[in-house]
């Protein structure tokens, strides 16, 4: 565990004894977006609870959470046209976007589609099926309280895996091929759904596709039926400088999950934005309607501080401004490491990117590094395994994002000139 944090306000972490860090990860994973204490944000809850603060979901109408549903459809890419407010994690976004493929399938006379396949190095959340999907070495241990019918194919990371004679596309093409041999080594009449995250996640690095390859996906579902779930807690809702970061890939998912970013950690709060075909499928279906809830779920102040964050964050001004401050943090970063040999890469989509590094003792690096950085330079930064990973708030100034780089650069070069382990 950390020191105490004795208040938060914009970009900065104010702690017990005074001291003021510059945070590079938005709450340390991610998720505050307007930094701390935006008045916006803060207003709308005050105003929410004067009124009250939550009433069952199923039971009542908030006339918030259809503003607030309307407000994401406005900007959501074409053929995703509604909202199903699933929880308060990501983690119950997942499991509620797997829950609902197979209500589809099972609903409609097809039960026995039950299976999901996931790739390696992915992380969808910690309930057991969000859990089922997600393959990190330090999570091996759950495996045998996981639900068994799942499976996992090849992370796709074109750094890593695209052969020397493989242009990206044919690169892009194998990644869907390996796909759609799964799915026929179990049976295409018993899948649900496909499961990715949109843009692979810190844990990985931020590695973005290969262009191309969502769409290729999309080719493989279609052909089996098969549901196509993207995941985007992490990196959705203007992490990437657009809306949705499938956006980027012209993507056609049937569902998209989000969570951080959506009430941005005012208040927990997740969502599932889905199609008129799946809607449509499940209120002609057997059932009828969503077999689905959370006593939380639709939280009312969790809906009116999202709705707050909403109004400023979906707006072309606000979403250029992400697209381009990370372009001229990502360029700095590249300027002053661009020829180090331990640099390895660095990518990413927005304010959302990592910076790769190459040596011996790799943790233990990036762990100097964001030692030297907290101590010396006052901002923190996730920095460990092999990658610094990089998920800003959008408030960040242009004097901050120049002090942050520039730190970064100063704690890199510093860091390797005395690594002895390398």
């Amino acid at each position: 565990m950390g020191p105490a944090v004795e208040r938060a306000e914009g970009a900065y972490l104010v702690l017990e004894d005074g001291t003021q860090l510059l945070d590079a990860n938005a709450g340390g994973s991610s998720f505050a977006v307007l930094g701390f204490s935006h008045p916006d944000v803060l207003e709308a809850m005050r105003a929410q609870m004067t009124r009250y603060c939550h009433v069952d979901f199923n039971s009542w109408t908030n006339p918030l959470t259809e503003e607030l549903a309307a407000l994401i459809l406005s900007r959501a890419p074409e053929g995703l046209s509604r909202v199903y407010f699933a929880g308060g994690s990501g983690s119950e976004a997942v499991e509620a976007a797997m829950k609902l493929s197979y209500q589809v399938h099972h609903d409609n006379g097809r039960p026995e589609r039950t299976w999901t396949i996931s790739r390696n190095q992915s992380y969808h959340g910690a309930t057991l099926g969000s859990l089922m999907a997600s393959e990190l070495n330090n999570l091996g241990f759950y495996e045998p309280l996981l639900p068994v019918n799942h499976a996992r194919i090849e992370q796709h990371h074109p750094l890593y895996y695209r052969r020397d004679d493989e242009s990206l596309d044919d690169y892009a093409r194998r990644s869907a091929q390996e796909l759609e041999d799964k799915i026929l080594e179990i049976g295409a009449d018993k899948v649900s759904a496909f499961i990715g995250e949109t843009m692979l996640s810190a844990m990985v690095g931020d590695v973005p596709p290969a262009p191309g390859y969502w769409k290729y996906v999309r080719e493989v579902c279609d052909r089996h039926g098969i549901h196509l779930i993207l995941d985007e807690v992490y990196c959705g809702l203007g992490r990437s400088g657009r809306s949705f970061c499938c956006e980027w890939d012209e993507a056609r998912p049937d569902f998209v999950t989000v969570g951080k970013t959506l009430a941005a950690g005012y208040v927990p709060l997740s969502a599932v934005i889905t199609t008129d075909a799946v809607a449509n499928a499940i209120a002609d279906g057997s059932q009828g309607r969503i077999q689905h809830g959370h006593t939380h779920q639709g939280h009312g102040l969790g809906v009116a501080a999202a709705l707050a964050v909403q109004k400023v964050v979906q707006t072309d001004e606000m979403l250029n401004r992400v697209e381009e401050l990370g372009e001229r943090m990502r360029t700095s970063l590249r300027d002053g490491l661009g020829n180090h040999p331990y640099l390895r890469d660095i990518r990413g989509r927005g304010m959302l990117f990592s910076v790769e590094y190459n040596c011996p003792e790799k943790n233990e690096f990036g762990m100097r590094i964001a030692e030297m950085l907290r101590v010396d330079g006052g901002i923190l930064l996730n920095a460990k395994w092999h990658r610094m990973s990089f998920a800003p708030p959008f408030i960040l100034t242009d004097d901050e994002a120049e002090r942050m780089t520039d730190a970064v650069v100063r704690a890199f070069h510093a860091t390797a000139d005395g690594w002895t382990e390398c």
